[in-house]
């Protein structure tokens, strides 16, 4: 489960990053809960007697020493821990409110991507360090194609569905599928870490 859950956080960064300055499948809303974040922060602040900045750079302390002692352990590389650094170091905490349905867009494309390579989700696990899912498709004689169009099938069907029940214009719907296509694209071109 570890691979899986770095990797999918490696590769959400990177595509949020890539997709437009941190906001990756932006809708409505989010600018409201960067808002109530930063409300919670507050509060948070308030209740412990210190400041928000002071509590931001105590959380940031906290992320920065998993991320040392995730290198030390060596589940991440000394490359992957200098990006988590300077990803810490120059975020904001409420940015990482964007990035939870990149997050689970990422986790559904995994689990599409297996089942398209026949695989269940040890077995991914299992094949993927040192390989991509593009390398895994090619080794079973499939298109990398076909496996980024069934990694985009279930957003394209949960799309649909929103623009049906008026939630989304077709438009948006447009714009997050462009969004989540060049995710799929990272995705399956990511070469994992080898444990």
């Amino acid at each position: 489960m570890r691979i899986n859950r770095y990797a999918v956080t490696a590769i959400v960064g990177a595509g949020a990053l890539l997709i437009g300055g941190g906001v990756a499948v932006a809708g409505p809303g989010d600018g409201d809960r960067s808002a109530r974040c930063g409300e919670r922060l507050a509060k948070i602040a308030e209740a412990r007697g210190v400041s928000v900045e002071q509590l931001q750079a105590d959380i940031k302390a906290r992320l920065l020493a998993r991320v040392d002692a995730a290198e030390n352990a060596g589940r991440i590389s000394s490359e992957r821990a200098a990006q988590l650094r300077e990803r810490i170091s120059v975020g904001s905490l409420c940015q990482g409110a964007r990035h939870g349905k990149a997050r689970l867009a990422a986790r559904s494309m995994l689990r599409a991507a297996a089942e398209f390579l026949g695989l269940d989700r040890a077995e991914l696990r299992e094949q993927l360090p040192g390989n991509s899912l593009a390398g895994l498709a090619q080794k079973q004689g499939k298109s990398v194609d076909a496996l980024k169009a069934a990694m985009l099938a279930p957003a394209k069907e949960r799309l649909a569905k929103a623009v049906a029940a008026g939630r989304i214009t077709q438009a948006q719907a447009d714009a997050a599928l462009e969004k989540l296509g060049l995710l799929a694209d990272r995705l399956a071109s990511n070469t994992f870490e080898k444990r």
